[in-house]
């Protein structure tokens, strides 16, 4: 969104929150940084108070990334009082698209401690089930039409899939489906997950995957993680959660899953954004060291 577009939506903004009292007219936004999909501000209220509104932005959902403001809203409500995530306010749909209110959580982004994003997904890999999120599959099946769906020319081909008699049956767990080193803030009292819109229900080895994707870690301003990070990862959230299947699945799925990360960068790059095109090489890299 252009600054001008972003200058007449956020005056449009401020008049339907306003209007809806959620608002006042006298509070202070302030464009934050960060977000690569939708422009967001942090509103003080006043001294003590402090909030943040989100405006999705329209048709911005990828074959990977849904950007869905229902979605986050119900995820933020099934979460209330969790210190999983932000603390809802309030969600609407209006003339200029769906828009969402919550507190504002003070905290830095993620800086590295692997064991401490463990703990977080498995509560929230742990957390009842929530009514009308989306279900997603995850089998060899799936992730290579995924993949195949992106493919730009020239792409290599899919990994042999893990054998299926081999492949343990995945659980259903409340997934937050986009847990990138953006997307985690370290507060005083544990990690929070920001930043709600494309949860689902599905397999936790798709979390797992999605955080341990170096393209994901590179893009989001970290570093791939290393060999032993891994390994203390995949470790403290098998002992945090008591889950090993979905360690299998993850460790039986994961060429699957770095293939399909590296198409999908592929098929961003294609599109003219970049910043995707120099990290293929790290999901292939991970892909040969598989």
């Amino acid at each position: 969104m252009d600054i001008m577009r972003t200058r007449s939506a956020l005056d449009q903004l401020k008049r339907i929150w306003s209007d809806a009292g959620v608002i006042p007219d006298g509070a202070r936004w302030a464009a934050l940084a960060g977000g690569r999909t939708n422009p967001i501000w942090k509103v003080d209220l006043d001294a003590q108070t402090t909030l943040v509104c989100k405006l999705f932005t329209l048709n911005s959902a990828t074959p990977l990334f849904a950007n869905d403001g229902t979605r986050e809203a119900l995820a933020l409500r099934a979460l209330s009082g969790t210190q999983i995530a932000p603390e809802l306010v309030a969600f609407q749909d209006s003339r200029l698209g769906e828009s969402i209110v919550y507190k504002h959580i003070s905290g830095a982004f993620w800086r590295g401690d692997v064991t401490m994003v463990a703990k977080l997904m498995a509560r929230l890999h742990q957390h009842p089930l929530p009514e009308g999120l989306p279900h997603m599959t995850v089998t060899p099946a799936s992730l290579i039409a995924n993949g195949r769906a992106m493919a730009v020319a020239g792409q290599n081909g899919p990994p042999p899939p893990p054998a299926a008699p081999d492949l343990p049956p995945a659980r259903r767990a409340f997934l937050h489906g986009d847990i990138v080193p953006g997307n985690i803030l370290e507060t005083r009292d544990g990690c929070r997950l920001i930043d709600w819109q494309c949860p689902a229900i599905g397999d936790p080895s798709a979390d797992i995957a999605m955080f341990l994707s170096p393209a994901m870690q590179v893009l989001y301003g970290h570093r791939a993680l290393s060999a032993d990070e891994i390994e203390k990862f995949l470790l403290a959230y098998e002992r945090e959660s008591r889950d090993s299947i979905s360690i299998s699945r993850y460790r039986a799925l994961a060429p699957l899953f770095q293939w399909r990360m590296a198409t999908y960068c592929q098929w961003k790059s294609a599109l003219g954004d970049h910043d995707y095109a120099h990290v293929v090489a790290l999901e292939m890299a991970a892909l040969e060291q598989a």
